[in-house]
């Protein structure tokens, strides 16, 4: 299917997906390590009898928050993934985490979180900095409290399962929002593989390949006018990526889906663009954590129709046929394929109750990340802990407090009374 033009707007697109999660990145240079510090902010506002600020790695930063009325629980948060061109530290913007932080706090939660010593996909550093605020809560608290529960958004997800696998009897209960549950190798698959199409059905468009990109990357509006320039005049490519079983491109069902002024489409432009923009800003990130070497491949892959978003089947089943015998071939370097099965694939034992919600149309971590976890955790047989929820809704990590307040009640009653929710 062609369409000659279509009016859509790259300031609307880019404005969307401000909604999304800040995207991987480069790692920032490191710095000399400065004197650490411990800071108890004075008269702290409601909820919160006391607040400490202090510094951890290189350049990684943390804050505790103690209530006034406190329960007698923490509550350990891990962020999302942080952007190049932000500085290491705390957003407290990011994810609504400071209304998170708050409403907590009003329930009686002790609160402690972290920054990173790097952005990007820093699994690794994430989980140690994360892990250590134990120590440093206990320090305010005159000791360990009574239980301690793990929060994590996208990235963050991943990072707390991990903790949650590594130290089952340290803490008591997770919840992860729109996290990258299914593991790292299925995300950067994922963004491998729409760069790898699209780079076959649109050529030429983005810089560089799918395993190497320059130095210096388009920022996201830019990618946005460069997916929009290529499919102006042939959306088919982007109808064939969206319906390949390996990429599902995500969007909102709202509206004829072939119509270029409708939700659907646009939404499903911007999913695009967003896998886009990710696998530039990621590439970077992940070489450099893995020696420069490939941390992608498609080398035996045999890209196959998923569901077909347009009722032309037959046309796009000959696209992805086309696409499969020309497609550039990629092989992973083991040792890459190695760091990023070590952080993070989750293995499944799940040593206490643990909640998920996930939109169901997210553009950046996809919902196949949610059966991909429940498929691991059956086959570790511990499904009894696991309860996930779907939210029909297209977005990254864009959840009101409520729903957030609302799934952690969820998750800390499952401790609490030992009996799973029906759903």
């Amino acid at each position: 299917m062609r369409l000659s033009s279509f009016p859509l707007s790259i300031a609307a697109i880019v404005a969307i997906s401000a909604c999304t999660d800040r995207s991987p990145a480069v790692p920032l240079p490191p710095n000399a390590r400065p004197a650490a510090s411990v800071t108890a902010l004075p008269n702290p506002p409601a909820p919160w009898a006391k607040i400490v600020e202090g510094q951890t790695g290189p350049t990684s930063v943390y804050a505790l928050y103690v209530p006034r009325y406190w329960n007698g629980d923490a509550v350990y948060y891990a962020h999302g993934i942080r952007s190049p061109y932000d500085p290491v530290g705390f957003d407290d913007m990011q994810d609504s985490l400071s209304v998170v932080r708050d409403s907590l706090g009003v329930m009686g939660y002790a609160v402690a979180y972290s920054s990173f010593d790097l952005n990007g996909l820093a699994v690794k550093d994430g989980a140690e900095r994360t892990h250590q605020l134990r120590g440093l809560l206990a320090s305010q608290l005159n000791g360990q409290p009574k239980r301690s529960f793990l929060l994590g958004l996208s990235l963050g997800g991943l990072i707390t399962l991990d903790l949650a696998e590594s130290y089952p009897k340290q803490y008591d209960g997770m919840l992860t929002m729109c996290g990258m549950v299914g593991g790292s190798p299925l995300e950067l698959q994922y963004v491998g593989d729409v760069r790898t199409l699209f780079d076959f059905y649109y050529p030429g468009v983005l810089p560089g390949n799918t395993i190497s990109v320059p130095d210096t990357q388009p920022n996201l509006g830019q990618v946005v006018g460069m997916v929009v320039g290529a499919i102006s005049g042939n959306p088919a490519g982007l109808f064939a990526i969206a319906s390949t079983a390996q990429t599902p491109l995500a969007y909102a069902p709202i509206g004829d889906i072939t119509n270029p002024t409708s939700v659907a489409f646009g939404s499903l432009v911007q999913s695009l663009a967003t896998a886009l923009y990710y696998q530039l800003v990621a590439t970077p990130s992940v070489t450099a954590l893995t020696h420069g070497h490939s941390p992608y491949g498609n080398r035996g892959v045999t890209y196959t129709l998923g569901t077909p978003v347009i009722p032309n089947p037959v046309g796009l089943s000959l696209m992805i046929a086309a696409a499969n015998a020309g497609v550039t071939r990629y092989d992973i370097a083991p040792d890459a394929r190695n760091y990023l099965n070590k952080y993070y694939v989750p293995t499944g034992q799940l040593g206490f109750p643990v909640v998920t919600v996930h939109n169901l149309w997210d553009p950046l971590v996809p919902y196949f990340h949610e059966p991909a976890l429940a498929g691991i955790v059956a086959a570790a047989g511990e499904s009894n802990m696991l309860l996930q929820r779907a939210v029909p809704n297209y977005s990254h990590c864009d959840f009101p407090t409520s729903l957030v307040t609302a799934s952690f009640r969820t998750m800390v009653d499952w401790v609490t009374t030992g009996n799973k929710p029906a759903n």
